[in-house]
């Protein structure tokens, strides 16, 4: 009997009109209403993709920890995905003028997946470098493409809504990935790579289906 009063007391908390994380819900809920169903497809993929971006917080660890490599030398190995970032943000606008937004998303997801799957293969700085530069530069084509379909599929008056849907999915996937990534690394490196590329490959799914230009 004490269990019973005590569940309809706990559920009338949380779900009372007067919670103010039930308010909370509600606001965040109705400030998106209107968006295309479009602008909720890539903020989906946006999330997907980036709680799989599990990779990047724990390489330091992996490379002084696991292939025990010098601090410097995994500062230097860390910089070129730095590097391949810019250049894939560069690189992504320029294809996604020539052969749409859509295939851009694609493609920069799809490859990810075997690049993912390469990673814990090379155990020399030098072609860790390499590989990570790589993958860096293609996964990071993703982002300006997505950027150009929002504002493609998004009403004028609702463009910055769709943008801020956008951004809570990019704040929430980069708060999910790391807690993720540290359970996933405590199994083994190799697992935590191999599901950042289906990680990848999910979102490469959701994305195929919309392959089409706006008129």
């Amino acid at each position: 009997m004490f269990w019973g009063i005590f569940l309809k007391f706990a559920t009338y908390r949380i779900f009372s009109p007067k919670n103010n994380s039930v308010k909370l819900i509600s606001v965040y809920t109705s400030s998106f209403k209107g968006l295309s169903e479009e602008s909720w497809m890539l903020a989906l993929v946006m999330l997907i993709n980036r709680a799989g971006s599990m990779v990047l917080p724990f390489l330091g660890v992996y490379m002084t920890g696991h292939l025990h490599f010098s601090i410097e030398n995994s500062g230097i190995i860390l910089s070129f995905f730095g590097i391949g970032s810019v250049l894939g943000s560069w690189l992504g606008g320029l294809i996604t003028d020539k052969i749409g937004e859509y295939r851009v998303q694609s493609l920069s997801l799809l490859l990810s997946v075997p690049l993912f799957c390469l990673i814990p293969l090379f155990k020399t700085e030098v072609g860790l470098a390499a590989i990570i530069l790589i993958q860096s530069i293609v996964s990071e084509t993703f982002r300006p493409a997505n950027s150009v379909a929002i504002t493609k599929y998004a009403k004028p008056e609702n463009i910055t809504r769709a943008f801020s849907l956008n951004r809570m999915a990019v704040n929430l996937g980069f708060s999910i990935g790391p807690a993720l990534g540290g359970i996933l690394s405590a199994i083994s490196y190799e697992f935590l790579f191999f599901s950042n590329a289906l990680a990848a490959l999910l979102a490469g799914f959701n994305v195929y289906p919309f392959l089409r230009e706006t008129k």
